[in-house]
């Protein structure tokens, strides 16, 4: 499956939250099936991530690439350190994770 291909139909087709703050803050509210972590994404960030999935029982995914590749997958012209999945449309992101 190509990770990026899936990312950007979920943005295409689905509902997604994009960034750090509406990310942790829909994460606070157990809102969300699934959030993608970019590789270099600050250490404070990644530990709050997963400390409210682990909380609210969200999946998260690794994404292997940085924040400029995340952005790029998205279809957005800037770096995404951190994105969430509310409604996975006609994509199967969800099942990056197992």
């Amino acid at each position: 499956m190509d990770v990026e291909e899936e990312i950007r139909r979920a943005v295409e087709t689905g509902s997604v939250i994009l960034g750090s703050r509406q990310t942790l803050r829909f994460l606070k509210l157990g809102r969300g099936q699934l959030v993608i972590v970019a590789s270099n994404c600050p250490r404070e960030l990644r530990e709050a991530a997963e400390y409210y999935c682990r909380l609210t029982g969200i999946k998260l995914y690794s994404y292997p690439k940085g924040s400029v590749e995340l952005g790029v997958a998205a279809g957005k012209p800037y770096p995404i350190n951190l994105m969430t999945v509310l409604e996975p449309g006609d994509s199967r992101v969800l099942s990056l994770v197992g």
